[in-house]
């Protein structure tokens, strides 16, 4: 899922809620794993997230 660099935090906690993804209201992933990192073109920064339901080994 990618979301604007400049979301604030708690949109972005409800667009993370709406694609399905369990997050606490920190945005930390309440099962599973969570990776967040930067990408995009200067002009278009962006946050991808990326979940997976269970722990990964």
């Amino acid at each position: 899922m990618k979301l604007p660099l400049g979301m604030n935090a708690r949109d972005e906690i409800e667009a993370l809620r709406t694609a399905g993804i369990p997050v606490d209201w920190l945005g930390n992933a309440k099962t599973g794993v969570l990776f967040v990192r930067t990408g995009g073109s200067s002009e278009s920064r962006q946050n991808i997230f990326r979940w997976f339901a269970s722990s990964i080994r």
